[in-house]
């Protein structure tokens, strides 16, 4: 193994395999926490122990952990600037990716958002909370954090099963709202019976000499 390598603030030590059965070390800058890493993901939390401790804490659907996990490592600080801070994925993506139903992607990326720890920023693309996720620079960061302000991002919230348990009754009472609302109207509308219009009479045959 080589000599340790001198880290400086701001960096760490990267440890990777030659091939050969020798161990390589390497210096990089750190680009935030890293949380997700394999071959083709790689993502970056800011507070990975504090985030853990409050999901494996509250009571929540597994559904609900796997969208959150699907949007984790759907963080690539690889892509282009423009785009690095987003990710572009879809409700579909979610189902196939999660093999979840659409109700299931529907209500958990609803918690999620309700709760400002994601946002929809336009269709197909959506933004981590920048002060819990970053994939890229503190100057990047610093941007994220501007766009979600200027963007009217909500509030984050660190719920408690509390919260989670009135929010979910909340959503099911505004259902019923909703579902009794439309029975109200249909039954006030009146059915106006269609006139039928009477059948021309069918020519007859003439009768034969």
């Amino acid at each position: 193994m080589q000599q340790l390598p001198i880290v400086l603030p701001g960096q760490r030590v990267v440890a990777k395999s030659d091939g050969k059965g020798r161990l390589v070390l390497t210096v990089e800058t750190v680009m935030g926490r890293e949380f997700l890493a394999s071959e083709d993901i790689s993502g970056y939390l800011l507070a990975a122990r504090l985030q853990m401790d409050i999901l494996g804490t509250l009571t929540l659907p597994p559904s609900w952990y796997k969208v959150w996990c699907k949007l984790l490592a759907g963080q690539d600080p690889t892509r282009k600037a423009v785009v690095r801070g987003y990710i572009p994925i879809t409700q579909r993506g979610l189902q196939e990716g999660c093999r979840l139903s659409s109700p299931s992607v529907s209500e958990a990326t609803q918690f999620w958002m309700h709760i400002g720890w994601m946002r929809n920023a336009r269709r197909g693309l959506v933004q981590l909370n920048p002060w819990l996720n970053v994939a890229g620079t503190s100057s990047e960061q610093k941007q994220w954090q501007e766009e979600w302000i200027d963007a009217g991002g909500p509030v984050c919230v660190i719920p408690d099963d509390d919260f989670i348990a009135a929010w979910r009754d909340e959503r099911a009472q505004v259902k019923a709202e909703a579902k009794a609302a439309r029975e109200a109207v249909r039954k006030t509308q009146k059915v106006v019976p269609l006139t039928r219009r009477p059948k021309p009479p069918g020519r007859r045959k003439a009768a034969s000499a």
